[in-house]
Protein backbone atom coordinates (compact mmCIF):
# COMPACT_ATOMS: atom_id res chain seq x y z
CA UNK A 1 0.00 0.00 0.00
CA UNK A 2 1.37 3.36 -1.22
CA UNK A 3 2.32 5.47 2.11
CA UNK A 4 0.55 8.41 1.18
CA UNK A 5 -2.63 6.54 0.33
CA UNK A 6 -1.64 4.59 4.13
CA UNK A 7 -2.04 8.18 5.63
CA UNK A 8 -4.84 9.07 3.92
CA UNK A 9 -6.74 6.23 5.10
CA UNK A 10 -5.67 6.78 8.81
CA UNK A 11 -7.19 10.57 8.60
CA UNK A 12 -10.25 9.25 6.84
CA UNK A 13 -11.09 6.45 9.87
CA UNK A 14 -9.02 9.02 12.67
CA UNK A 15 -11.69 12.08 11.12
CA UNK A 16 -14.94 9.34 11.97
CA UNK A 17 -14.09 8.94 15.18
CA UNK A 18 -13.78 12.63 16.11
CA UNK A 19 -16.81 13.76 14.28
CA UNK A 20 -19.40 11.03 15.45
CA UNK A 21 -18.77 12.42 19.02
CA UNK A 22 -19.93 15.68 18.10
CA UNK A 23 -23.24 14.54 17.26
CA UNK A 24 -23.25 10.80 18.31
CA UNK A 25 -27.03 10.35 17.26
CA UNK A 26 -26.93 11.27 13.75
CA UNK A 27 -27.23 8.52 11.05
CA UNK A 28 -23.90 6.38 10.78
CA UNK A 29 -24.05 7.66 7.44
CA UNK A 30 -23.17 11.30 7.57
CA UNK A 31 -19.80 10.84 9.16
CA UNK A 32 -17.92 9.27 6.36
CA UNK A 33 -19.02 12.80 4.12
CA UNK A 34 -17.68 15.08 6.50
CA UNK A 35 -14.58 12.82 7.02
CA UNK A 36 -13.68 13.15 3.93
CA UNK A 37 -13.91 16.87 3.92
CA UNK A 38 -11.92 16.81 6.63
CA UNK A 39 -9.45 14.65 4.61
CA UNK A 40 -9.58 16.37 1.14
CA UNK A 41 -8.80 19.33 3.11
CA UNK A 42 -5.81 18.25 4.79
CA UNK A 43 -7.62 19.52 8.11
CA UNK A 44 -7.63 17.37 11.45
CA UNK A 45 -10.50 17.49 12.94
CA UNK A 46 -10.97 19.18 16.36
CA UNK A 47 -13.54 18.53 19.05
CA UNK A 48 -13.09 21.64 21.13
CA UNK A 49 -13.79 23.75 18.19
CA UNK A 50 -15.96 21.05 16.62
CA UNK A 51 -18.24 21.67 19.79
CA UNK A 52 -17.95 25.23 19.65
CA UNK A 53 -19.11 25.69 16.18
CA UNK A 54 -22.23 23.69 17.16
CA UNK A 55 -22.72 26.57 19.61
CA UNK A 56 -22.55 29.37 17.38
CA UNK A 57 -24.40 27.42 14.78
CA UNK A 58 -27.36 27.02 17.71
CA UNK A 59 -27.29 30.85 19.01
CA UNK A 60 -26.86 32.11 14.83
CA UNK A 61 -29.67 29.70 13.37
CA UNK A 62 -31.69 28.09 16.01
CA UNK A 63 -32.55 24.49 16.33
CA UNK A 64 -34.79 24.77 13.34
CA UNK A 65 -33.24 26.65 10.67
CA UNK A 66 -32.18 25.59 7.39
CA UNK A 67 -28.87 24.89 8.52
CA UNK A 68 -30.18 22.13 11.12
CA UNK A 69 -30.83 18.45 10.20
CA UNK A 70 -28.93 16.43 8.27
CA UNK A 71 -27.01 19.36 6.78
CA UNK A 72 -25.95 20.77 10.31
CA UNK A 73 -22.56 18.65 10.89
CA UNK A 74 -21.66 19.44 7.35
CA UNK A 75 -21.89 22.99 8.56
CA UNK A 76 -20.42 22.96 11.91
CA UNK A 77 -17.66 20.98 10.07
CA UNK A 78 -16.59 24.09 7.69
CA UNK A 79 -17.33 26.39 10.46
CA UNK A 80 -14.69 24.46 12.55
CA UNK A 81 -11.78 24.39 9.42
CA UNK A 82 -12.02 28.45 9.27
CA UNK A 83 -10.16 30.42 11.03
CA UNK A 84 -12.98 32.80 11.95
CA UNK A 85 -15.88 30.45 12.08
CA UNK A 86 -18.32 33.32 12.68
CA UNK A 87 -18.04 35.07 9.82
CA UNK A 88 -17.85 31.89 7.91
CA UNK A 89 -21.54 31.15 9.38
CA UNK A 90 -22.23 34.86 8.07
CA UNK A 91 -20.86 34.20 4.62
CA UNK A 92 -23.26 30.94 4.47
CA UNK A 93 -25.86 32.37 5.86
CA UNK A 94 -25.35 35.35 3.08
CA UNK A 95 -25.35 32.31 0.02
CA UNK A 96 -28.51 30.94 1.44
CA UNK A 97 -30.54 33.53 1.37
CA UNK A 98 -29.78 33.69 -2.32
CA UNK A 99 -30.20 30.05 -2.48
CA UNK A 100 -34.03 30.55 -1.37
CA UNK A 101 -34.62 33.84 -3.49
CA UNK A 102 -33.94 31.95 -6.70
CA UNK A 103 -34.63 28.36 -5.59
CA UNK A 104 -38.10 26.67 -3.83
CA UNK A 105 -37.06 26.11 -0.25
CA UNK A 106 -36.09 21.96 -0.07
CA UNK A 107 -35.41 20.59 2.98
CA UNK A 108 -31.28 20.21 3.51
CA UNK A 109 -30.82 21.21 0.04
CA UNK A 110 -31.09 25.05 1.11
CA UNK A 111 -28.21 24.31 3.10
CA UNK A 112 -26.05 22.04 0.62
CA UNK A 113 -26.79 24.58 -2.11
CA UNK A 114 -25.42 27.55 0.14
CA UNK A 115 -22.17 26.04 0.63
CA UNK A 116 -21.97 24.82 -2.79
CA UNK A 117 -22.55 28.67 -3.79
CA UNK A 118 -20.29 29.31 -1.23
CA UNK A 119 -17.29 27.78 -2.86
CA UNK A 120 -16.70 30.83 -5.24
CA UNK A 121 -14.60 33.17 -3.15
CA UNK A 122 -15.54 36.37 -4.92
CA UNK A 123 -18.58 36.97 -3.08
CA UNK A 124 -19.98 39.73 -5.71
CA UNK A 125 -20.33 36.67 -8.34
CA UNK A 126 -22.73 34.71 -6.20
CA UNK A 127 -25.88 36.78 -7.41
CA UNK A 128 -24.29 36.25 -11.51
CA UNK A 129 -24.23 32.11 -10.88
CA UNK A 130 -27.40 32.03 -8.47
CA UNK A 131 -29.62 33.19 -11.47
CA UNK A 132 -27.41 31.48 -14.57
CA UNK A 133 -28.01 28.08 -11.94
CA UNK A 134 -31.62 29.34 -11.87
CA UNK A 135 -32.11 29.23 -15.32
CA UNK A 136 -30.66 25.95 -15.69
CA UNK A 137 -32.96 24.59 -12.88
CA UNK A 138 -36.47 25.66 -14.73
CA UNK A 139 -35.28 23.97 -17.73
CA UNK A 140 -34.71 20.94 -16.13
CA UNK A 141 -37.89 21.27 -14.51
CA UNK A 142 -39.90 22.16 -17.03
CA UNK A 143 -38.33 18.86 -19.20
CA UNK A 144 -38.54 16.84 -16.25
CA UNK A 145 -41.21 18.78 -14.00
CA UNK A 146 -41.87 14.80 -12.13
CA UNK A 147 -37.94 13.92 -12.03
CA UNK A 148 -36.87 17.61 -10.65
CA UNK A 149 -35.20 16.86 -6.97
CA UNK A 150 -33.18 19.01 -4.67
CA UNK A 151 -30.40 17.25 -6.15
CA UNK A 152 -30.81 19.47 -9.24
CA UNK A 153 -30.56 22.51 -7.83
CA UNK A 154 -27.18 21.45 -6.53
CA UNK A 155 -26.19 20.13 -9.80
CA UNK A 156 -27.62 23.73 -11.52
CA UNK A 157 -25.60 25.76 -9.30
CA UNK A 158 -22.18 23.44 -9.94
CA UNK A 159 -22.68 23.61 -13.52
CA UNK A 160 -23.71 27.52 -13.59
CA UNK A 161 -19.83 27.64 -11.41
CA UNK A 162 -18.07 24.81 -13.45
CA UNK A 163 -18.14 27.17 -16.62
CA UNK A 164 -19.38 24.29 -19.20
CA UNK A 165 -22.27 24.29 -21.61
CA UNK A 166 -25.32 22.61 -20.56
CA UNK A 167 -26.20 21.04 -23.85
CA UNK A 168 -23.05 19.71 -23.86
CA UNK A 169 -23.05 17.74 -20.05
CA UNK A 170 -26.66 16.99 -20.60
CA UNK A 171 -25.24 15.52 -24.06
CA UNK A 172 -22.76 13.49 -22.47
CA UNK A 173 -24.79 12.37 -19.85
CA UNK A 174 -27.48 11.19 -21.93
CA UNK A 175 -24.63 9.39 -24.10
CA UNK A 176 -23.14 7.99 -20.85
CA UNK A 177 -26.89 6.58 -19.64
CA UNK A 178 -27.12 4.83 -22.92
CA UNK A 179 -24.28 3.40 -22.36
CA UNK A 180 -24.23 2.28 -18.80
CA UNK A 181 -28.32 0.47 -19.29
CA UNK A 182 -26.37 -3.29 -18.53
CA UNK A 183 -25.71 -2.09 -14.79
CA UNK A 184 -29.90 -1.91 -14.73
CA UNK A 185 -29.78 0.96 -11.98
CA UNK A 186 -32.52 2.84 -10.75
CA UNK A 187 -33.14 6.01 -12.48
CA UNK A 188 -32.04 8.46 -8.75
CA UNK A 189 -28.49 6.38 -9.02
CA UNK A 190 -27.76 6.40 -12.65
CA UNK A 191 -28.83 10.22 -12.91
CA UNK A 192 -25.97 10.74 -10.49
CA UNK A 193 -23.55 8.18 -11.71
CA UNK A 194 -24.01 10.02 -15.82
CA UNK A 195 -23.35 13.51 -13.86
CA UNK A 196 -20.20 12.46 -12.35
CA UNK A 197 -19.35 11.40 -15.71
CA UNK A 198 -20.26 14.24 -17.95
CA UNK A 199 -19.03 16.75 -15.74
CA UNK A 200 -15.26 15.36 -16.52
CA UNK A 201 -13.29 16.09 -19.09
CA UNK A 202 -13.16 13.67 -22.11
CA UNK A 203 -15.44 11.75 -24.57
CA UNK A 204 -18.10 9.93 -23.20
CA UNK A 205 -17.38 6.29 -24.89
CA UNK A 206 -13.72 6.43 -23.12
CA UNK A 207 -15.20 7.41 -20.01
CA UNK A 208 -17.75 4.50 -19.07
CA UNK A 209 -14.99 2.18 -20.71
CA UNK A 210 -12.82 3.36 -17.75
CA UNK A 211 -16.21 2.41 -15.27
CA UNK A 212 -16.77 -0.55 -16.74
CA UNK A 213 -12.83 -1.48 -16.73
CA UNK A 214 -12.74 -0.59 -12.88
CA UNK A 215 -16.19 -2.35 -11.64
CA UNK A 216 -14.74 -5.65 -13.69
CA UNK A 217 -11.33 -5.16 -12.07
CA UNK A 218 -12.85 -4.68 -8.45
CA UNK A 219 -15.23 -8.19 -9.40
CA UNK A 220 -12.75 -10.10 -10.71
CA UNK A 221 -10.59 -9.59 -6.92
CA UNK A 222 -14.14 -10.86 -5.32
CA UNK A 223 -14.91 -7.35 -4.11
CA UNK A 224 -18.88 -6.43 -5.27
CA UNK A 225 -19.92 -2.92 -5.18
CA UNK A 226 -23.31 -1.55 -4.58
CA UNK A 227 -24.91 -0.26 -7.42
CA UNK A 228 -27.41 2.05 -5.42
CA UNK A 229 -26.48 5.48 -3.95
CA UNK A 230 -22.71 4.06 -4.00
CA UNK A 231 -22.20 3.60 -7.37
CA UNK A 232 -21.53 7.47 -8.45
CA UNK A 233 -18.43 7.08 -6.40
CA UNK A 234 -17.01 4.53 -8.37
CA UNK A 235 -17.55 6.62 -11.46
CA UNK A 236 -15.61 9.43 -9.67
CA UNK A 237 -12.84 7.05 -8.92
CA UNK A 238 -12.80 6.01 -12.34
CA UNK A 239 -12.05 9.33 -13.80
CA UNK A 240 -8.70 9.85 -12.47
CA UNK A 241 -5.96 9.93 -14.09
CA UNK A 242 -3.52 6.77 -15.13
CA UNK A 243 -3.88 3.47 -15.41
CA UNK A 244 -7.34 2.35 -14.11
CA UNK A 245 -5.58 -1.20 -12.79
CA UNK A 246 -3.70 1.23 -10.11
CA UNK A 247 -6.56 2.90 -9.48
CA UNK A 248 -8.53 -0.46 -8.90
CA UNK A 249 -5.42 -1.69 -7.04
CA UNK A 250 -5.32 1.40 -4.67
CA UNK A 251 -9.34 0.89 -3.59
CA UNK A 252 -8.71 -2.80 -2.59
CA UNK A 253 -5.92 -1.47 -0.36
CA UNK A 254 -7.67 0.83 1.02
CA UNK A 255 -10.36 -1.50 1.87
CA UNK A 256 -8.14 -4.49 3.01
CA UNK A 257 -6.84 -1.41 5.26
CA UNK A 258 -10.36 -0.11 6.70
CA UNK A 259 -11.45 -4.25 6.96
CA UNK A 260 -8.66 -4.00 10.13
CA UNK A 261 -11.10 -1.13 11.49
CA UNK A 262 -13.02 -1.71 14.47
CA UNK A 263 -16.13 0.04 12.65
CA UNK A 264 -15.33 -2.25 9.78
CA UNK A 265 -15.21 -5.59 11.43
CA UNK A 266 -16.91 -8.06 13.66
CA UNK A 267 -20.29 -10.07 13.93
CA UNK A 268 -22.28 -6.81 13.44
CA UNK A 269 -19.85 -4.06 11.94
CA UNK A 270 -21.20 -0.73 11.96
CA UNK A 271 -20.74 -0.53 8.15
CA UNK A 272 -21.26 -3.69 5.56
CA UNK A 273 -18.37 -4.87 3.24
CA UNK A 274 -20.40 -3.00 0.03
CA UNK A 275 -20.32 0.64 1.88
CA UNK A 276 -16.89 -0.46 3.08
CA UNK A 277 -15.87 -0.86 -0.79
CA UNK A 278 -17.43 2.82 -1.06
CA UNK A 279 -15.53 4.37 1.47
CA UNK A 280 -12.37 2.78 0.36
CA UNK A 281 -13.44 4.44 -3.03
CA UNK A 282 -14.18 7.84 -1.61
CA UNK A 283 -10.39 7.70 0.25
CA UNK A 284 -9.27 7.25 -3.31
CA UNK A 285 -11.07 9.44 -5.22
CA UNK A 286 -9.99 12.23 -2.96
CA UNK A 287 -6.50 11.85 -3.86
CA UNK A 288 -7.65 13.72 -7.36
CA UNK A 289 -9.02 16.95 -6.11
CA UNK A 290 -6.60 19.22 -7.68
CA UNK A 291 -8.61 18.40 -10.82
CA UNK A 292 -11.25 20.86 -10.68
CA UNK A 293 -13.84 18.75 -12.53
CA UNK A 294 -13.16 15.72 -10.39
CA UNK A 295 -13.78 18.17 -7.18
CA UNK A 296 -17.11 19.12 -8.91
CA UNK A 297 -18.11 15.36 -9.09
CA UNK A 298 -17.02 14.82 -5.95
CA UNK A 299 -19.41 17.44 -4.81
CA UNK A 300 -22.39 15.83 -6.60
CA UNK A 301 -21.39 12.42 -5.29
CA UNK A 302 -21.51 13.53 -1.47
CA UNK A 303 -24.57 15.17 -2.08
CA UNK A 304 -26.05 12.36 -3.97
CA UNK A 305 -25.34 10.49 -0.91
CA UNK A 306 -27.67 12.75 1.61
CA UNK A 307 -30.29 12.49 -1.34
CA UNK A 308 -30.56 8.68 -0.56
CA UNK A 309 -30.62 8.32 2.27
CA UNK A 310 -31.88 11.34 4.22
CA UNK A 311 -34.23 13.28 2.14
Amino acid sequence: MKESLERLSEQFVSAQKTISKVQPLLSMYVYPICAELFVESGVEPDLKKLKKCERILIKKAGLFSDFSGTSALLIISLLSMSEDPEAMYDRLKDARDLVRRYFPPVPDYVALAAIVLNEEEDQSKWEEIARSAADIYNALKKKHRILTSGGDILFSLILARSGKEKQDVTADAKACAQRLTAYQLDGKSLQSLTRVLALADGDPEEKCDRFDKLYELLKAKGRKYGKEYQIPMLGLAAMLPGEIENVAADIIDVDNYLSKEEMYKGIVPKYSKTVRLMHAAMVVAGTGNDVRNLYIAMEITMWMLFDVLFI
